[in-house]
C-alpha cells in the first residue's frame, strides 16, 4: 500500500529549554518529523525521508519505530555526531537555536533533571554562543549529507504529496523538479537558507512549488524592506500557486496567485509548552489539506491546528494519537472563522475516520 504524503528534511535529537525552565534532552527532533507528524493528523500513511548519522541513538530509532511514520526513506550515513541541538525559549516567544553541546558538557554545567534554573540555563546558553563552529554535529551532518532525489524510495513517488523541509538549496531544487515530474502536490519551505538563495533557484522553486511557506523571519530576507503582505504580493507574481508566510502565534497570511489580498488563518488557540517544530508541523498540515482538494485557507486551518498540537508536546513525537483531537480543533476553528469545512473528495478523506 502506498504512503499518502511524505516530509523530506532533518530527523535529529533535540535538547529544549523551556521558558519557566522546563528541561527536556535527548528528544527525537527535525523538521521532517515535525513536518510528518503535523500530516499524520489527518492522513495514514506518511513518512520521512532523511539522513542519519550511524551514531543515532538506538532509543531514538526505537521511538521512530513506534510512531506509525514509514521509516522507508530513512539511511544511515557512515559519520559520527557528538554534539546534539540545544533550543531556548522565551517567554515572548522568541528562541535561541542551532547552538550544540555534547552531553558531557551539559552534564557538566548542570543541565539535567526536569526543571533547571533559568539563570543556570542562560549561562549554559551563554556558553555555547561562545563555541566556535568545532564540527561533529547535526549542522555540519546535514551539511555533508542534503537529502536528495536519490535518497527517495521509488514507491514514494507514488505518494499525492511531498513537503520539502529546509535542506541545502540545491538538493531542495533538484527534489521540487523531481516531485514535479512525478505530478506530486509540493509544499516548500525555504527555511535559514532563504537569505542566500540565488534569485534563479528562487525563481525556480517558486514555479515548481504548490506552496511556498516561509517564515515571518526568512520572508524578511528574501523581500527585505516590504511588510508581510507585500511580499507575499511580490514573490505571487512567480508562484505557481500560491505563497504562505508562519507568523507564530499571530497565524499565518495566504495568497493565492492571481488574487490581491491575502487572507488571514488564525492560529489555534494552544497550551503551549515547548514551540519547537511548529512551523514544520504547521507545513505538513497545510500539506494534508491540499492533496484533499481544500483551498489555502482550510488547507491553512489545517496547518494551525497542527502547530498547535506540536508546541503542547515536548518533542515531535510526543503529539501522536491525538486524531480526535485535531478534529475537534478543526471544528471549532473553522466555525470561529466562518468558514466551515466544505465537503470534501470522496477519494482523498481529509483525515482518518
Amino acid at each position: 500500500m502506498s504512503i499518502a504524503v511524505f516530509a523530506c528534511g532533518g530527523v535529529i535529537i533535540d535538547n529544549v529549554v523551556a521558558a519557566d525552565g522546563a528541561l527536556a534532552r535527548d528528544l527525537v527532533g527535525g523538521n521532517a518529523v515535525y513536518a510528518a507528524m503535523g500530516a499524520s493528523h489527518w492522513l495514514d500513511r506518511v513518512g520521512i525521508v532523511a539522513r542519519v548519522p550511524r551514531n543515532y541513538p538506538a532509543d531514538a530509532f526505537t521511538a521512530l519505530q513506534g510512531s506509525g511514520l514509514d521509516l522507508g526513506g530513512l539511511g544511515v550515513e557512515p559519520l559520527d555526531v557528538t554534539r546534539s541541538e540545544w533550543f531556548f525559549h522565551r517567554a515572548d516567544g522568541s528562541r535561541v537555536d542551532h547552538l550544540h553541546a555534547t552531553a558531557e558538557l551539559a552534564d557538566a554545567f548542570g543541565m539535567t533533571g526536569e526543571r533547571v534554573p533559568i539563570e543556570r540555563a542562560q549561562h549554559f546558553q551563554n556558553r555555547l554562543e561562545q563555541e566556535t563552529d568545532a564540527g561533529g554535529d547535526y549542522k555540519a551532518f546535514r551539511a555533508a549529507h542534503p537529502v536528495t532525489a536519490d535518497h527517495v524510495p521509488t514507491g514514494y513517488w507514488r505518494a499525492r504529496g511531498v513537503h520539502l523541509a529546509p535542506n541545502a538549496p540545491a538538493a531542495q531544487l533538484t527534489m521540487a523538479r523531481q516531485a514535479r515530474r512525478e505530478g506530486l502536490t509540493i509544499t516548500c519551505d525555504p527555511g535559514f537558507h532563504a537569505g542566500s538563495m540565488r534569485a534563479d533557484d528562487l525563481d525556480e522553486l517558486l514555479a515548481l512549488a504548490d506552496a511556498f511557506l516561509p517564515s515571518e523571519k526568512e520572508l524578511a530576507a528574501l523581500c527585505p524592506g516590504r511588510d508581510p503582505a507585500a511580499a507575499l504580493s511580490h514573490l505571487s507574481g512567480r508562484a505557481r500557486a500560491l505563497v504562505g508566510v508562519k507568523l507564530g502565534s499571530k497565524g499565518a497570511l495566504v495568497l493565492l496567485k492571481g488574487e490581491t489580498a491575502a487572507r488571514h488563518v488564525p492560529a489555534v488557540a494552544a497550551r503551549p509548552l515547548d514551540p519547537t517544530g511548529a512551523g514544520d508541523a504547521f507545513c505538513g498540515g497545510f500539506l494534508a489539506g491540499l492533496v484533499c482538494g481544500e483551498d489555502a485557507f482550510a488547507a491553512g486551518l489545517r496547518g494551525a491546528v497542527s502547530a498547535a498540537l506540536a508546541i503542547e508536546a515536548m518533542g515531535a513525537l510526543q503529539q501522536r494519537d491525538r486524531r480526535a483531537e485535531a478534529r475537534l480543533r478543526l471544528r471549532r476553528a473553522a466555525a470561529s472563522s466562518g468558514d466551515l469545512p466544505k465537503a470534501h473528495n470522496q477519494h482523498h478523506p481529509p483525515y482518518h475516520s
